[in-house]
């Protein structure tokens, strides 16, 4: 008899450590965010800037650093401050990252480089607005 109780106790235990670690399992669209943001990280440098669809060289020499969810910048005012952080949390598709200014923008994959969009606009009204495509490499 107490051979019984002694191996219940040792399954009772295990079943409670087992239930302890268990993590919930990402969904399809946390599995691709993860797997992008892995991508995206590093330093990367503006091969073209264009807004609104039109090239544009106010962004010469521009990098984007990106370190786990945050990132830092030169040359990218107004449109990306010296640095921030971003999450996705609250976004609907996989591509899709919110700065902690509550910018969204997004980051889609094309071949060995990168486009960063980001819907801008100045708080001050100053004109500095519209799409903003970053391609990066």
């Amino acid at each position: 008899m107490k051979l019984i109780y002694t191996g219940l106790s040792f399954l009772a235990i295990g079943l409670l450590l087992m239930a302890c670690n268990s993590e919930e399992p990402l969904t399809p669209i946390e599995e691709a965010q993860q797997e992008l943001l892995e991508a995206i990280q590093g330093t990367w440098t503006a091969n073209e800037v264009r807004k609104d669809g039109t090239l544009i060289t106010d962004f010469e020499d521009f990098t984007l650093t990106i370190s786990d969810k945050s990132y830092t910048t030169t040359n990218g005012s107004p449109v990306w401050p010296g640095s921030g952080s971003f999450d996705f949390s609250s976004v609907e598709t996989e591509n899709e990252f919110i700065r902690q200014d509550g910018r969204l923008f997004t980051v889609s994959q094309s071949g060995s480089a990168y486009l960063v969009t980001i819907i801008y606009q100045e708080q001050n009204a100053r004109g500095e607005f519209g799409t903003f495509e970053f391609v990066i490499e």
